[in-house]
């Protein structure tokens, strides 16, 4: 496997640790979430490094209210402190149908509750149904300034159904502020009629902190038999939208090539059956190892093990699309090119042809070209993976979108006080920096 020579390039370049930030202003905020970590998902990853930052940073309060799932009581143990607390009481919605909303009751009247037995500044909503519903509610009820996330793929998975827009651009107009995690996020919202003054645009970061440049793992290197090999990687949860199976079907090509390549698949879901399945098929037996799911703290050692990563993602049938790919710049972090389906948000995430490729993920004979041509090519994989080093360090900063979200909080909570007579909000203005 090829070891890419940056480590001297991350030293010097910093990392997230540093000076906390100067500020004036300690906000106190209830953040309410269908899930929460250790549940797998970029969104929730998302969600912790921004809080987490922000009341290390900026001396904040947050009490998340949320639902319990395997590994939580250990989770919570190391996450909670006096500042950070996490309340697990949520069950989640099986679906968005208008059949569901009765359920959605008891966690209004836990929001609700909160909101009475504490003085809050702020009241943040990770997910539209029925968090931010409810968010809309209690802040009618209480005057509290109310923070909506956008991730984009709620736009893009509502606007075939009959009623739930209605709901969805209700909700979105409702609220005092709407943080777009990404660029295709942004562009949802203005094209459903979003103000462009009530969107700031917070993409996510990296903690370069756990990803960075570093020796692949010889346990890992023995466990999978992967010595003398070449390694492509994929980190994703098995579902077809994340593009697994045109990789696949690429590999018989590029294997005639590049014999001595393998393909680590880390995640799982309800496509693996099929996958395994499409693997006998291919005989790609001897190529392709599944290694199931990764906790979010190992990861970084798998994105070590690869010379290559690859997530061919796609917009499903459903409006489900990969929003911005988080384990893009994740790779690139530790010094990997990488290559991504031309859908969605990945074009933010990968500079093309700098910091890796787009492809079509429709294409099979494309995914295999761009394979052929980074691991025929030491260079050009070497290249393309400090390029991608380079852009993290000085682009994706986690400290940074704190500050801006806890700078976008505290414009609200004076705005509030400043109309403390009741009424409603005005929008808040961008704040000075935007990522």
């Amino acid at each position: 496997m090829t070891q890419i020579a940056n480590n001297a390039l991350w030293k010097t370049a910093g990392t997230e640790s540093g000076p906390a930030f100067e500020t004036n202003s300690s906000m106190n905020i209830l953040f309410m979430a269908d899930y929460y970590l250790p549940h797998a998902g970029g969104s929730r990853v998302y969600y912790h490094n921004l809080y987490s930052r922000m009341v290390q940073n900026c001396a904040d309060r947050l009490t998340v209210l949320t639902k319990k799932l395997p590994g939580w009581r250990e989770f919570d143990a190391i996450a909670s402190n006096n500042q950070f607390r996490i309340k697990r009481a949520f069950r989640p919605l099986p679906d968005w149908r208008y059949t569901q909303l009765p359920k959605a009751i008891p966690q209004f009247l836990q929001g609700l509750g909160a909101m009475l037995a504490e003085h809050y500044d702020c009241l943040h909503c990770g997910d539209l149904f029925p968090q931010s519903l409810n968010g809309v509610m209690l802040r009618a009820l209480t005057g509290i300034p109310l923070v909506v996330f956008c991730h984009g793929d709620e736009i893009s998975q509502i606007d075939k159904r009959r009623f739930q827009p209605k709901v969805r651009d209700f909700i979105y107009r409702h609220a005092n502020a709407l943080v777009a995690a990404n660029q295709f996020a942004k562009d949802s919202l203005l094209r459903i009629g979003i103000p462009g003054e009530r969107i700031h645009k917070l993409t996510p970061g990296v903690d370069t902190t756990q990803f960075h440049p570093q020796s692949p793992s010889a346990e890992l290197i023995d466990r999978f038999q992967l010595k003398g090999k070449k390694v492509l990687l994929t980190v994703a949860r098995l579902v077809p939208r994340k593009g697994h199976k045109v990789v696949l079907e690429a590999l018989p090509k590029v294997l005639r090539d590049v014999p001595d390549l393998h393909y680590i698949i880390a995640g799982d879901g309800p496509e693996k059956e099929n996958l395994v399945k499409l693997v006998q098929e291919l005989h790609l037996n001897e190529a392709v190892t599944f290694v199931g799911d990764v906790p979010h703290d190992k990861i970084g050692d798998f994105y070590s093990l690869c010379d290559a990563f690859i997530m061919v993602n796609r917009l499903d049938a459903g409006g489900d699309v990969e929003s911005f790919g988080m384990v893009f710049t994740e790779a690139n972090a530790v010094g990997k090119p990488v290559i991504g389906g031309n859908s969605g948000g990945a074009a933010e995430a990968i500079v093309e042809g700098k910091t890796g490729f787009l492809v079509d993920p429709d294409s099979a004979e494309q995914v295999a070209d761009r394979l052929l041509q980074l691991f025929k090519n030491e260079e050009l994989r070497r290249n393309i993976g400090e390029a991608g080093l380079a852009r993290v360090l000085t682009e994706f900063n986690w400290n940074s979108r704190a500050r801006n979200l806890h700078d976008i909080c505290v414009d609200l909570r004076s705005r509030a006080k400043a109309r403390s007579g009741g009424g409603t909000l005005a929008p808040v203005e961008n704040p000075k920096v935007t990522v």
